[in-house]
């Protein structure tokens, strides 16, 4: 039986990596600002439907079903939200520096929640303009010496991340050249047939935190080559351990983790330089970050 509908729920949409009640209510949950879990979230009838929001910031409504094994919201309604406590600080007006080609008529709203999203909206209708972005050879492109990442794109006939300074080289601007996710930059530069296509990284890399400084969110982005047991710990100007933000083993690929400013305890930590380091298998790198408050 369902229990009675739960109006007006926020948060960011995460997809699991390892779904514990291996059932359909598992695969998608919702977590707060500070990244606490508050729900898993389904939609029984199309759960294809959830992957437009992965790491969205979205506010939900729904009933709550019970799966197998776990209880989720199934929704009846999601809708991207730019309520959040703390946005963060982009280049340039993402609207401005991003344009929807198949839907020249849509309406794009900026949204600064955990990324620099253009959102475009079709009589009122969330769309997705990703798949249908041209594709732009950034081979031999230099970007700046910075370890942000901007992005993935494609490069030597393989879909990568790219970091850099800013989207701008050379005086042009390349932000559309981008995509979100290797998916989407597979499905737009490369066909099935290509032999080429990897969307697994050669080399070990671990890029500049972004945004950097923030407040109290930033995201950790990193190149995993093979499988390995990961761990990444941060640690204060003391060398004190604060925060362990992933100790376990992971597949090969293009990873990301954020850190919400708080330690192992949950708790908020003050103002100040930080260190994160990096380690799996032989591989280790430590970078600095600055929190603001």
């Amino acid at each position: 039986m369902l229990s009675p509908p739960l109006f007006a729920i926020t948060g960011y949409v995460r997809l699991s990596e390892v779904s514990f009640c291996m059932d359909s209510c598992s695969i998608y949950y919702l977590e707060d600002e500070y990244g606490e879990f508050l729900s898993n979230v389904t939609q029984l009838d199309s759960m294809e439907v959830l992957n437009d929001y992965i790491n969205r910031f979205v506010e939900v409504e729904g009933d709550t079903v019970q799966c197998a094994e776990c209880e989720a919201i199934n929704l009846t309604s999601i809708e991207i939200s730019d309520d959040c406590q703390w946005p963060v600080n982009c280049f340039a007006n993402p609207c401005e520096v991003s344009e929807c080609t198949s839907y020249p008529d849509a309406e794009c709203v900026a949204n600064y929640c955990e990324g620099c999203w253009a959102d475009y909206y079709l009589d009122g209708e969330l769309i997705n303009c990703d798949l249908s972005m041209d594709c732009i050879d950034l081979t031999g492109i230099d970007f700046g010496d910075c370890d942000m990442v901007l992005g993935i794109g494609l490069v030597n006939d393989n879909c990568v991340n790219i970091s850099g300074c800013d989207w701008i080289a050379d005086s042009i601007d390349y932000s559309n050249a981008f995509f979100d996710s290797i998916d989407n930059c597979n499905e737009s530069c490369l066909t099935i047939s290509n032999d080429k296509i990897t969307q697994i990284p050669t080399t070990f890399v671990v890029y500049q935190n972004y945004p950097n400084p923030f407040n109290p969110i930033t995201t950790l982005w990193y190149d995993l080559p093979e499988n390995s047991l990961v761990n990444i710990t941060v640690y204060d100007m003391l060398g004190r351990e604060v925060k362990t933000l992933i100790n376990q083993t992971q597949d090969a690929g293009y990873k990301s983790v954020i850190w919400n400013a708080t330690n192992d305890y949950g708790k908020p930590v003050s103002a100040g330089i930080y260190f994160y380091q990096i380690q799996a298998g032989e591989y280790i790198s430590t970078k600095k970050m600055v929190l603001l408050k």
